[in-house]
């Protein structure tokens, strides 16, 4: 009998549980009384942490003119939530870098992962969304739920593979999983986000990345991962040719108003930022 979706989370809870400090400075975020100063010190309590955010913070991301020197400073300059987002992202990466599969390397995970988040971040200003404040963290974060099936299932995963390699045509990943186990890697990702109490965007970029006109809110944002993803896959492949990754729906393109024609100075774009966003992940 195939593990139930509730089962499947329970089993791995404690094995992907953010820092406690990752989850205060997510909940104090939401606390209107909280200032800069407030979250910076909780932040400082880590060094690592806090090394890793202020090197994003100057990141090519960002692109300031000034160093950013003190947590303190990188919230007054880019937001209490996009500071947040960054806890959030090398927090994530920290939890996620230890879980070990049979089924992909962690570095292809990663790679695929973090130019999906750096293609978010690029396409939100395409398409002028205004508070897009953690589109990076939810491509960074848009397949932990494959991951976790890749952990815990690796038996029904490789099976999944194999059915998209060798079943009917078009059939995708997400697919093939609900065919074998009853849920896809969306439903696992969603789960894992509401128990992490991450924004409500973030669980629905998380959870609909496949499948954006099903996305209960935030569909821009949703559409927005939705094609993200498909340029990651472009980009892995060192190619901007629409036809070798999977298609980008038509309500996808809708929402964000773009078109395929943007493809290539992402790709370009995300390629030239990728080892450094790497690197200072890996911090």
């Amino acid at each position: 009998m195939q593990p139930q979706l509730n089962e499947l989370i329970s089993d791995i809870s404690e094995l992907v549980t953010l820092p406690e400090i990752c989850l205060k400075v997510t909940k104090m975020v939401e606390e209107p009384d909280t200032t800069a100063d407030d979250i910076g010190k909780v932040i400082s309590q880590d060094p690592s942490l806090t090394l890793k955010v202020l090197k994003l913070s100057n990141s090519a991301m960002y692109g300031f003119e000034h160093r950013v020197d003190t947590v303190s400073r990188a919230i007054t300059l880019i937001g209490t939530r996009q500071v947040r987002d960054l806890v959030l992202a090398a927090s994530a990466f920290e939890t996620f870098k230890g879980i070990d599969n049979s089924l992909m390397t962690m570095a292809d995970f990663w790679y695929h992962s973090i130019l999906c988040g750096l293609a978010a971040n690029q396409l939100t200003k395409y398409c002028g969304l205004r508070n897009a404040d953690g589109l990076f963290v939810a491509g960074l974060l848009h397949d932990i739920g494959q991951l976790i099936e890749f952990n815990q299932l690796p038996e029904q995963s490789q099976q999944a593979i194999l059915l998209t390699m060798e079943g009917p045509e078009e059939c995708e990943m997400y697919q093939a999983e609900e065919l074998l186990m009853g849920f896809n890697h969306m439903d696992v990702g969603q789960m894992i986000a509401e128990n992490w109490q991450l924004p409500a965007y973030m669980k629905y970029c998380i959870g609909y990345h496949h499948l954006p006109a099903s996305a209960p809110d935030f569909k821009q944002q949703v559409s927005i991962i939705h094609i993200a993803n498909t340029i990651a896959v472009l980009a892995e492949l060192n190619t901007d040719d629409p036809e070798l990754a999977p298609a980008v729906e038509d309500y996808a393109w809708q929402q964000t108003g773009l078109d395929a024609t943007v493809f290539p100075a992402v790709i370009e774009s995300i390629l030239k930022d990728y080892d450094e966003v790497e690197k200072l992940l890996n911090l």
